[in-house]
């Protein structure tokens, strides 16, 4: 099972190939799609009212933590300004509307060491989309750490040398 912040790793890298793909259009997050679930007849119950169940990985399952963890994903990034545009709740549901940055393209631009010897002079971006096609859930989580942790060290390094 995975943790917290390996999931948050998924989710972002998951939003940035997606953001890079529709750049510099906004695009309206789909949280249900975005954890890989699908509606199904249980996801509203006779009366209309919305229960959180969805069909995920061939099984119908409750997936309002999970749906909650990618909304809070992408609200952090648009909270520390990886992303612009919108995202909130409100009596309709969770939303984003959104398009990358100035500070996440520079991230999706850099290609680190550690993934310049498997495909030379590809960026994370370029990684990070096909990952997402190709549906390999851990390269997608441990390029978008690789991402994170590339823009934090540089923000740190300026810091230090000033």
């Amino acid at each position: 099972m995975q943790n917290n912040f390996d999931k948050f790793n998924y989710y972002v890298g998951c939003v940035f190939a997606i953001l890079q793909d529709e750049f510099p259009c906004r695009h309206r997050i789909d949280f249900v799609k975005l954890i890989g679930c699908e509606q199904c007849p249980e996801t509203y119950n006779e009366i209309g009212i919305w229960t959180g169940i969805y069909l995920c990985d061939g099984e119908i399952q409750d997936v309002r933590k999970e749906l909650d963890l990618a909304y809070e994903t992408v609200h952090w990034l648009f909270e520390t300004q990886y992303l612009i545009g919108t995202v909130g709740a409100t009596n309709r549901g969770i939303n984003a509307f959104v398009t990358l940055s100035p500070k996440a393209l520079e991230i999706l631009k850099i290609v680190p060491a550690a993934i310049d010897y498997k495909s030379p002079g590809k960026s994370i971006g370029q990684e990070l989309s096909e990952a997402v096609k190709s549906a390999a859930k851990s390269q997608v989580s441990d390029l978008a750490s690789q991402a994170l942790s590339s823009l934090f060290k540089a923000g740190w390094n300026a810091l230090s040398s000033s």
